[in-house]
């Protein structure tokens, strides 16, 4: 019985003994394991910090292999994507984080942002509310929330969120510009260099206070530009063209141009001898309102005198109007008006005929990848003649920056003799730059 016993009690030490053994085993691999992964997370942190974010993202997505629910590196991969312009993949994450944690504030701000970069402005200002319902005096949330609505088109709302935000933050460098910014976008120069002046001196070396102040300065003083232009076409017709124009600020909502100009313009036989020529010169003057709610007007009058050689001269009257609406912030309108008379060619200019004409263009974004222009327009002569004109476009994301498109222009209608009818194909490149921030800096 006693040997019973001893031998059971060594048999349940020896089970023991292998569980330990166990144990200890899975201990020293979890430690093993768990070394390096503490060290790449640094090592990716500290990468991220000096901007060198491909290093830093080869290190999250090690640590993220290893442990696929690491807040820290699942937040910083989101980040590099949403710069890299990868919307779709940041907000992937986002939602994974969310899962993880779903009221870290930090988590909630980043994510809004992310969600109004890829045009989903609804579902930004949700969760930029859920975070100042918490937090009502967080300011990158009442920035972002304030960003959201100029974004959306509502540039006196948002005006109103800033000014409201500036009163609990009265020197955040964000807000201040972010006021300054949408003053600028409403057309008042004058206000908005109030502003970016004040973010200036508290951000000195912030780009985006940088490039705004000098757009302001730029918008505030005078702008003088010439341009001249000429050709020839096939008919032997040629000209040469010289205009020059004087702009400078009104007022906070109101900006003034004076322009004037000349074409000479010839018509040669076979052998390059001048036929016909004629002479054209003039100015006028026009002004540019902001109305509010991100709508603009323009209007003008002037003369120009048409002087044909051997022809009679005359000096019509020469107007334009234009109405530009931005009713969302990835959408543009225009809608214009204008009288001249035309005078492209010699010949043109013996026939004293004038060209009232209306154009509208469309330009929208509908999605984070692709966008669309569209234009058009009809030209009435004064002889009983009429041309009409469209043009549209799509251009599509090619890579992190760079977009191209094509599209087709029609020019159906009748028109003066040696004006056919045209249908070309047309193709587009742009160019945009993102900064760290999501803003786009050049297009």
């Amino acid at each position: 019985m006693a040997r019973a016993l001893e031998a059971r009690v060594r048999g349940d030490a020896g089970r023991v003994g292998i569980l330990v053994t166990r144990h200890v085993a899975l201990a020293l691999g979890a430690a093993l394991l768990v070394r390096p992964l503490a060290a790449q997370l640094p090592a990716a942190d500290q990468a991220f910090q000096r901007g060198d974010y491909a290093a830093a993202r080869a290190s999250y997505e090690r640590v993220l292999a290893s442990d696929s629910t690491s807040q820290r590196a699942l937040y910083r991969l989101a980040i590099l994507d949403s710069w890299d312009g990868k919307l779709v993949r940041s907000l992937a994450r986002f939602v994974r984080l969310r899962r993880i944690d779903p009221r870290d504030p930090d988590i909630m701000v980043t994510h809004a942002q992310v969600l109004a970069w890829a045009g989903r402005t609804a579902a930004s200002e949700a969760l930029y509310d859920s975070v100042l319902a918490r937090y009502p005096d967080r300011a990158d949330a009442l920035a972002g929330r304030a960003r959201v609505t100029a974004w959306g088109g509502d540039l006196d709302r948002a005006e109103g969120l800033w000014r409201t935000a500036l009163e609990r933050h009265p020197d955040d460098p964000e807000l201040l510009v972010g006021l300054a910014q949408t003053l600028y976008w409403k057309g008042q120069p004058d206000l908005a260099a109030v502003y970016a002046t004040r973010a200036r001196a508290v951000a000195p070396e912030d780009r985006t206070v940088r490039d705004l102040a000098r757009a302001v300065r730029a918008a505030l003083r005078p702008e003088i530009a010439t341009k001249v232009d000429g050709a020839s076409d096939s008919d032997d017709n040629a000209f040469v063209a010289q205009e020059a124009t004087i702009s400078t600020s009104l007022g906070s909502d109101l900006r003034g141009t004076v322009h004037a100009g000349w074409r000479y313009a010839t018509l040669s036989d076979a052998a390059g001898n001048v036929i016909t020529s004629g002479t054209s010169y003039g100015g006028g003057a026009y002004g540019i309102a902001a109305l509010g709610q991100g709508a603009v007007l323009r209007a003008g009058l002037g003369a120009r005198r048409v002087a044909p050689d051997g022809g009679r001269a005359r000096t019509p009257l020469t107007a334009q109007l234009g109405l530009g609406l931005r009713p969302g912030r990835y959408t543009a309108v225009s809608l214009g008006y204008s009288r001249t008379p035309f005078d492209e060619t010699a010949g043109l200019m013996q026939q004293d005929l004038t060209i009232d004409a209306l154009d509208w263009s469309l330009d929208a974004s509908p999605g984070a990848g692709w966008s669309l222009s569209a234009g058009g327009g009809g030209a009435w002569f004064s002889d009983g003649n009429r041309r009409y004109s469209a043009v549209g476009a799509v251009l599509s994301r090619w890579r992190p920056g760079v977009a191209a498109g094509t599209g087709i222009r029609r020019a159906p209608g009748s028109a003066p003799d040696g004006m056919a009818r045209r249908c070309l194909a047309v193709a587009r490149l742009g160019c945009q730059q993102r900064d760290r921030a999501g803003r786009i800096d050049h297009e």
